[in-house]
């Protein structure tokens, strides 16, 4: 895994962290979950368009993520991510 401190824009990356906290955002027909995602360096915002909720998304919990590490409002963040829930450690 790598560490978000680490990576730049346009990266294809593999991390493993926490989530910070999670938010739906249910506009009609722009749905989306947006997580704080920290891996013990720097935090990324995880973006998963036209999803209301999924299951095992919430707060505190532990992920391996992967992506292409893009931009949104001058912070790193990975759009429609790859995901595995990793057990408490």
């Amino acid at each position: 895994a790598q560490h978000a401190c680490d990576c730049s824009r346009g990266e294809e990356v593999t991390m493993v962290g926490r989530l910070r906290s999670v938010e739906a955002c249910p506009k009609s027909g722009n749905a989306s979950i947006e997580a704080d995602f920290f891996d013990g360096t720097e935090e990324v915002q995880l973006v998963w368009i036209g999803r209301r909720r999924i299951p095992g998304i919430e707060t505190g919990k532990t992920l391996l993520v992967r992506g292409r590490i893009g931009d949104r409002g001058g912070r790193k963040a990975i759009f429609n991510p790859y995901y595995e829930l990793r057990e408490e450690s």
